[in-house]
């Protein structure tokens, strides 16, 4: 078990914040995955946080499958680098599945784990994409 996963179990538990189901992976990191999902227009936009013995926490915001093909790709590439340009607290992806993903990392210092911080940066995600989500689904259909 991660020490840094039983503190952010901790501190959900104290504030009440219900939404998450968390799974442990049993892996050599002591790795926990803690899934929710966003509401923003009418759609249920998952997203994880990730913990575990390193110094990092990572949230993973999952805004569409397979959304690079060979018909986007320069499009979608050239997109996600102006948003990754005008964006400090997080950036856009394309996994190794073609999904694009909103990432954040953050620090947490050893045997510590800050979920105010991983809150604060949650009700960012949620402020960013209860303005932009429209606006990265249409860049998708280009």
């Amino acid at each position: 078990m991660s020490t840094k996963a039983e503190l952010f179990q901790a501190y959900l538990d104290e504030k009440e914040l219900k939404m998450f189901s968390r799974q442990d992976m049993k892996d050599e990191m002591n790795t926990a995955v803690f899934r929710t999902a966003f509401g923003v227009d009418g759609q249920n936009v998952p997203a994880v946080i990730v913990v575990d013995d390193s110094a990092f926490c990572m949230v993973q915001v999952h805004l569409a499958a397979n959304a690079l093909t060979d018909d986007n790709r320069v499009k979608m590439f050239e997109t996600m680098n102006t948003w990754n340009a005008g964006l400090k607290p997080f950036k856009f992806i394309v996994d190794s599945h073609n999904n694009l993903v909103m990432v954040c990392c953050l620090l947490n210092a050893d045997g510590q784990m800050d979920g105010d911080k991983v809150n604060a940066m949650m009700n960012t995600i949620l402020d960013y994409l209860t303005k932009e989500y429209k606006n990265v689904i249409a860049a998708l259909k280009g």
